[in-house]
């Protein structure tokens, strides 16, 4: 019986524990001045792309028509990337789930949301920071 306890504290521990992001891993480039990151009908409705683009690294996505919203891709867990998954981000690592209109965490193990990027579309064009 103790070494089965042992085996899943080893395994949980390979997960990461739940904890948050602590190991300093490089972060993507937020944006630091208006990036021109994509024509506003490439981003679906109900959906999201990522962008990386003059060194800005984010996700962007369109919940509601006309409405954009734009954020840090690094899941706030441990550090991995977030792919835009129809009405959602999700982190392939651990499977927390993000919500595209908020950024907020709906599905665990991340206790935290996204970070947002500020976002207009001006001339058709989707521009971050």
């Amino acid at each position: 019986m103790v070494g089965a306890a042992a085996v899943g504290a080893v395994t949980l521990s390979a997960c990461g524990g739940g904890g948050e992001k602590t190991d300093g891993a490089a972060s993507p480039s937020g944006p630091t001045s208006p990036t021109d990151v994509a024509a506003a009908a490439d981003v679906p409705v109900g959906s999201g792309i990522s962008v990386d683009t003059d060194g800005v690294q984010a996700v962007v996505a369109q919940p509601t028509e006309g409405t954009f919203t734009a954020y840090s891709p690094v899941c706030p867990h441990q550090g991995c990337s977030v792919n835009p998954a129809k009405k959602q981000f999700v982190c392939p690592c651990h499977s927390s789930v993000f919500d595209l209109a908020t950024g907020d965490v709906t599905g665990g193990p991340a206790s935290t949301g996204l970070t947002p990027y500020p976002v207009k579309v001006e001339k058709g064009r989707v521009i971050v920071g």
